[in-house]
């Protein structure tokens, strides 16, 4: 072959290595620079979310457990014709998951019910996950880095691993906002959010600063109706009872989660008083939005301390109420801000001093029960830990509130 090029008069030639095109520095910082979002905000989240839903796994045993205490087993109860609700009693309620939930949204759940329940829990945290993207497409968030890195925080993995209800919430804050401007749809949002889960009350008040007047109006009569509609359907089961099994519900958990109440409480208050000042601090909270309402830009200030107002005023919180935060830092940046890592920051709350656990383990734990459970239950708590997760709350909403000067949460650019 050789020898016929050169006979056409061509010559084979290579070149040394030295005269090669090399790769130029800036086409691989080029490569480097479409790689880093794929690695660090697809890649990497889904390897840590991997990791922590193994090792909750390997601590707990049991995937969903606030699900199938407080919604799978009331909903199947319900379904039989049988009680929904406990005795209200601190037996009951240190088990860990008592049905404690006002009855629409168990009679919502009863399809549920007629799974086993493993793949019910492994199905509602499904569910759950889709929930959360949902919300955030909902309020415009359209830049997929914001997805994985919300989804792989650790409100909302816990709220996924525990199948708790309150990841459920963020959907109907973000049609509320969405269609903040239809009356119907925003009343019946927040009603259905307040008849499902008290604590998010503060934002019908959100609707009245904003004189959003008949969505206020369809919110408390839907749901007044939603609860005494549900409640009615199961013959009013448990009514009389139901308050007591509240107390008892704040008695054991305001002084061991991270709430307000458990920072007062670890300072020598009675549970009352910490309750008290909870329900204060987020009452401030709420007067906050009426002040922030009637300036510029006010209609998202007033729903962001709305929402902080849920998570301040509610005398029971653990780490997954921190997700409805997510609602307003998705509508004040639809790109990736630092603001996104907010579910990051409150892990080095962990480090700080929490519950101290009774040794040893206290008698008579079920079977069904965990033990990291059971000690929860009967731990003492120390008020650190819930400070730091308080304090990240307060830094977020500080954050989306404040406006001009200094502060500057810019959006992270691809």
């Amino acid at each position: 072959m050789l020898s016929r090029m050169e006979g056409r008069g061509e010559r084979l030639s290579i070149a040394p290595a030295a005269e090669r095109p090399a790769l130029s520095r800036s086409g691989l910082l080029s490569a480097l620079r479409r790689l880093r979002d794929p690695l660090l905000f697809g890649v990497l989240p889904v390897l840590y979310a991997a990791s922590v839903l193994t090792s909750a796994y390997d601590l707990v045993g049991i995937v969903g457990f606030d699900f199938r205490g407080t919604i799978w087993a009331p909903a199947r109860a319900a379904l039989e014709g049988a009680a929904i609700y406990p005795e209200p009693t601190r037996a009951s309620i240190e088990l860990g998951n008592p049905a404690v939930y006002p009855p629409f949204i168990v009679l919502l759940a009863t399809p549920f019910a007629l799974l086993p329940a493993g793949a019910a829990a492994l199905l509602w945290s499904v569910v759950l996950g889709a929930t959360v993207a949902l919300a955030l497409w909902l309020v415009g968030v359209r830049d997929w880095r914001c997805y994985p890195v919300a989804l792989a925080s650790a409100p909302v993995l816990e709220g996924i691993f525990w199948g708790n209800l309150t990841l459920l919430m963020l959907l109907p804050l973000a049609v509320a906002w969405r269609w903040r401007e239809r009356a119907a749809v925003a009343g019946l949002a927040i009603g259905a959010a307040v008849a499902a889960k008290l604590f998010v009350w503060p934002l019908v008040f959100w609707l009245l600063f904003t004189r959003r007047f008949r969505a206020a109006a369809w919110a408390a009569g839907a749901a007044l109706a939603l609860v005494l509609g549900a409640w009615a359907v199961i013959g009013f089961e448990g009514v009389g009872d139901y308050p007591a099994l509240l107390r008892e519900l704040q008695e054991t958990y305001a002084p061991r989660s991270l709430s307000l109440a458990t920072i007062v409480s670890g300072f020598e208050a009675s549970v009352t008083t910490a309750v008290a000042i909870t329900f204060a601090a987020g009452a401030a909270l709420v007067l906050a939005a009426a002040w922030a309402a009637r300036r510029a830009g006010g209609d998202l200030r007033a729903f962001a301390l709305a929402v902080a107002a849920c998570v301040v005023a509610a005398p029971i919180v653990w780490l997954h109420y921190l997700a409805v935060l997510f609602v307003p830092v998705a509508i004040r940046w639809p790109r990736l801000a630092v603001a996104w890592f907010f579910g990051y920051a409150v892990l080095l709350a962990e480090r700080l001093p929490g519950l101290e656990y009774v040794v040893p383990e206290p008698c008579c734990r079920p079977e069904d029960v965990p033990k990291f459970v059971w000690d929860v239950n009967h731990g003492i708590a120390e008020p650190w830990q819930a400070l730091g997760v308080v304090s990240v709350s307060c830094c977020v909403v500080a954050a989306l509130v404040y406006r001009g000067g200094r502060l500057r949460l810019a959006s992270l650019r691809r």
